[in-house]
């Protein structure tokens, strides 16, 4: 059974049980508070917690109705506000529309079906933004403990530093750690505000133009507010691996693999989502061994796939190579034919300091840790990463690993 908290003023008896009638049998009760004068509705609705305010418009009287619509508007009165009015007159309608009122509908007592569907949107709508409102709060609590779990590590960190013999390898350290503090809040105060702030947005919009927006104008904003979580979720997942990373919480567990049993997982993952953007997603040359961390490793190349899917334009190519090094290590590269990178951005690619993240030739969005990640990865497992780019001719993503395990010393 739902139920309603609604102030209605100016409607005096008559009104009210208009609206008691037409809500008569269908199982939602309301419960109505009444006010005469504007000074009076605006305080209301100032203190208390309505899901709906109807102001009952009288045509000798406006200007009332025009009040309380501005003065809920320049208090930030979040509330809904209809208003019910004597006569249809398009011109006074877009007056109240102006004023901040959600709807303006002409009201004679007999309107039940309109007024029942209304206010029970209305409740929806308010209903999910509490429920938004409770996500975030439970998302902000998770970031704190978050930070509160890299301050505990730093706090370890300084005990060892104490306890250090050599300074200079405890003052690098400590500086290491401190860059890596400043890359870890930049990301959470620039990253998590942007899509924070479109999911709001059009929950904001949803919940105040429901009833005027079409059915596709309300899936456009639907798929906008799952891509803003989407981003977000995605966002907390690499903060967390990275973290992780940094706080040793990873092991590595090599083992030899042939590297085209990886790649293969990476196509059959990613080949759909190149097709959908009309890329070509190849593997050449013959596959070879590697001795490393299978997990790590895949994570990593597919990490590459899905950047150069990101920034390779429609009708492009992602190849997948594979050489042996001078040195009989095995080298991996993922080269595409998408927009390259200047060689300032290059400069800034690996630096913890500076937070490379752009959009995609499709307005893909980046969280700005995909490659730290991978750097860290191929480290992981006694390799190294590299890069070539020219702006406007496409990249290469290369990374180097053992072929096969260290041999270890008897003597």
């Amino acid at each position: 059974m739902g139920s309603a908290r609604i102030l209605l003023t100016g409607g005096g008896a008559e009104t009210e049980a208009a609206l008691r009638v037409a809500f008569e049998g269908d199982g939602f009760s309301i419960k109505l508070d009444h006010t005469e004068t504007p000074e009076d509705t605006l305080t209301a609705l100032v203190s208390l917690p309505f899901q709906l305010c109807i102001v009952r418009s009288r045509s000798d009287q406006p200007q009332h109705a025009l009040e309380i619509c501005e003065g809920a508007k320049e208090a930030g009165v979040r509330i809904p506000i209809v208003v019910l009015m004597d006569l249809v007159s398009r011109h006074t309608e877009d007056e109240f529309l102006s004023a901040g009122a959600l709807a303006a509908m002409p009201w004679d007592g007999s309107q039940d079906a309109m007024l029942r569907n209304l206010v029970r949107l209305t409740v929806t709508l308010r209903s999910t933004e509490e429920s938004l409102r409770a996500s975030n709060d439970q998302l902000v609590q998770e970031m704190l403990t978050l930070q509160d779990e890299r301050e505990r590590a730093e706090a370890v960190n300084a005990q060892y530093v104490e306890l250090a013999e050599n300074y200079a390898l405890a003052k690098e350290e400590l500086e290491k750690l401190n860059q890596e503090k400043n890359k870890f809040f930049s990301i959470i105060a620039h990253d998590l505000r942007s899509p924070f702030t479109s999911l709001l947005g059009f929950t904001a919009l949803l919940e105040q133009r429901a009833d005027k927006l079409s059915p596709e104008k309300v899936k456009d904003y639907a798929q906008t507010i799952d891509a803003s979580a989407t981003r977000v979720f995605k966002l907390l997942e690499n903060l967390l691996e990275w973290s992780r990373l940094q706080m040793d919480r990873v092991s590595v567990e090599p083992v030899s693999f042939k590297v085209s049993d990886i790649t293969l997982n990476t196509i059959d993952l990613l080949g759909p989502v190149a097709a959908d953007k009309d890329i070509k997603l190849i593997e050449t040359d013959s596959a070879p061994h590697a001795f490393a961390d299978p997990q790590m490793i895949d994570a990593v190349i597919r990490n590459l796939v899905n950047n150069a899917i990101k920034f390779t334009p429609p009708g492009g190519t992602i190849t997948i190579g594979y050489e042996t090094t001078p040195t009989g290590r095995t080298r991996i590269n993922v080269t595409d034919t998408g927009v390259g990178m200047s060689e300032k951005t290059l400069d800034k690619l690996f630096n913890l300091a500076d937070n490379v993240s752009t959009l995609g030739t499709d307005g893909e969005n980046g969280t700005g840790l995909g490659l730290l990640l991978c750097n860290e990865l191929v480290e992981r497992n006694a390799g190294k990463l590299y890069v070539e780019s020219e702006l406007g001719k496409g990249s290469t993503f290369s990374f180097t690993l053992p072929v096969k395990a260290p041999q270890v010393s008897l003597a």
